[in-house]
């Protein structure tokens, strides 16, 4: 399922610069692309909070938890930093290195100023430090919510979703400035789209939705609804969403897919449980989100640097003069820019991902000092 969020991301971000000739085609694909990219990266934390959730062990320690995520996370995206990086220096683009240097330890999104966001070396990787925010705090959260009664788990999942939608643009209105403003039709300033967008201890709601619905699983008490309806569900508020101003998303409205996307996860766990075969669970979309991730981390440089190429520009950072194509054409190089980020995701995850989780996630077994190792035995794969 995260392939399908990372493609919908891919979509968002295509609309960054125009792809069509035709405007009329190009505003309505813009606005049938716009908030997709909002709702994806809830999908992510949603789903990050439940598959946690779902896989925790009794005997894991924080400690073992947080090495395999430091693992996952960092070492492909510093490869893929420092590949953005010297295409940067390649290109004489300039550097500023106080956001480079956040964005390489992933904490661009606790500095409320769009510089950090802007100008990091890989943008997309902002979310990055809410998901860094949640792996802290995971041990400690699941702890709480395990003590939770079962029979009070859809209540709490409902309130973290109505917090995240309420409480956080709320606070945002009252209490901080309603200045500067982002574009002259935002209703909102800047510090309040950082608070209710950016801000990692706000988006918390979202992973604690999916832990809920997890437990909810795991307690027996989901009302078995087939994937196929919660899918209609999440689609539907979608499509009701489309006549929304598309500035509404920057206050934090990006809160009322929290529970259609968890019943969405959900209801795919649970068929998955029963045996059943969906889209979701079939070789080919477990593959593609085995590389999610890298895919992620790749994406905009690949698709902005392809789409530049046209034009015969970098497109590093989205800075770049685009050049429409026609209608076909547009589409046609969206299917190619698209395979070569699942080609580009897929050498990354490759020779960074799977080979540093091998080798770092989990400590090496050692023998007592004096102790032979058994005949026949080898070293686990991976280990030296």
């Amino acid at each position: 399922m995260r392939i399908v969020a990372a493609t919908l991301v891919f979509i968002h971000h295509s609309t960054f610069q125009p792809l069509f000739s035709d405007q009329d085609v190009q505003k309505v694909y813009n606005k049938l692309a716009y908030n997709i990219g909002p709702i994806s990266i809830t999908f992510f934390f949603v789903l990050s909070g439940f598959v946690l959730t779902w896989t925790a062990k009794s005997h894991d320690t924080a400690k073992q938890f947080w090495r395999r995520r430091i693992v996952k996370i960092f070492p492909s995206h510093i490869v893929v930093y420092a590949i953005v990086l010297l295409l940067m220096f390649v290109a004489g683009r300039a550097v500023r290195w106080p956001e480079a240097v956040v964005s390489l330890a992933l904490l661009q999104a606790w500095v409320p100023s769009n510089d950090y966001l802007l100008y990091a070396i890989n943008p997309p990787t902002w979310s990055l430090s809410i998901e860094l925010l949640f792996y802290l705090c995971f041990p400690l959260l699941l702890l709480l919510v395990n003590r939770i009664r079962p029979s009070r788990l859809w209540l709490y999942a409902w309130l973290s979703a109505a917090a995240a939608l309420l409480l956080v643009p709320a606070v945002s209105w009252l209490f901080l400035p309603d200045s500067p403003s982002i574009s002259d039709v935002s209703p909102f300033s800047w510090p309040q789209m950082w608070f209710n967008y950016f801000f990692p201890i706000t988006r918390m709601g979202e992973f604690l939705a999916g832990m809920f619905l997890a437990k909810i699983l795991l307690a027996g008490r989901w009302p078995n609804v087939r994937p196929l309806y919660a899918v209609l569900l999440l689609v539907g508020v979608w499509a009701a969403t489309l006549p929304m101003p598309l500035n509404l998303f920057e206050g934090g409205y990006h809160a009322l897919f929290i529970m259609p996307i968890a019943l969405v996860i959900t209801a795919a766990a649970a068929t998955d449980i029963a045996g059943r075969r969906t889209l979701f669970n079939s070789r080919v979309m477990v593959w593609l989100g085995e590389i999610s991730y890298t895919f992620y981390l790749v994406h905009v440089t690949v698709l902005f640097s392809l789409q530049a190429a046209f034009n015969h520009q970098w497109g590093l950072g989205g800075m770049f003069t685009s050049r429409p194509f026609g209608t076909v054409a547009a589409f046609a190089f969206l299917v190619g820019a698209y395979l070569a980020c699942v080609l580009a995701g897929w050498l990354v995850y490759a020779l960074v991902e799977r080979p540093a989780m091998r080798r770092w996630a989990r400590p090496r077994r050692t023998l007592p000092s004096g102790t032979a190792r058994p005949a026949g035995t080898t070293r686990p794969a991976g280990t030296s």
